[in-house]
């Protein structure tokens, strides 16, 4: 394990333990779901913006996937939800990917996510999965990002950090608004 991830993994450790009790069970109704995905939205939202110093790191612009966010207006229209765009302020590069530490992550999560929104589905098939099934296929961004964060040094490690608990405090944020809405 790099030392970056070392980092971030102990800064968010709490925060990455409550939104798992957050997550866990909220795929088993439609409503629970829906709220998984508008956690998910914030995030994707936070992202969507390229960070200002974007070309300085040229090997960041993989890490730019709009199909997501389309793909979550699509299931949260197929949900009846037409949320609002947050409108929230571009993330420094360096916190841009540590927040993309957190969206990386949860694609590992999000396999076992799937088979539950998949049994969701067969109590209730109306429940799209569009999102889910993109944002939990395999592949190899969860390495790549790792060592591309271990090219961080000094400050800019510091704001990998900051980036990544702001961003499970945005997803968290939005998924207990809709709890209590």
């Amino acid at each position: 394990m790099n030392t970056l991830h070392l980092e971030l993994r102990t800064a968010t450790a709490r925060q990455h333990q409550d939104l798992d009790r957050v997550v866990a069970g909220s795929l088993d109704d439609r409503h629970g779901y829906t709220r998984y995905l508008l956690g998910m939205l914030s995030l994707v939202e936070l992202l969507a913006p390229p960070p200002a110093a974007v070309d300085a790191r040229s090997a960041w612009t993989e890490w730019f996937d709009p199909q997501r966010q389309a793909l979550l207006y699509q299931d949260l229209r197929g949900l009846g939800v037409l949320p609002l765009a947050r409108g929230l302020a571009p993330l420094p590069a360096s916190c841009w990917m540590g927040a993309h530490y957190v969206l990386e992550g949860s694609a590992l999560g999000a396999r076992v996510l799937l088979r539950a929104a998949e049994r969701l589905r067969l109590r209730d098939p109306g429940v799209p999965l569009a999102f889910l099934r993109h944002h939990a296929r395999p592949g190899d961004r969860w390495p790549r990002l790792l060592a591309e964060l271990q090219t961080l040094d000094g400050p800019l490690r510091e704001d990998a950090v900051r980036g990544a608990r702001y961003a499970f405090g945005l997803v968290a944020g939005a998924m207990t608004e809709q709890e209590s809405a």
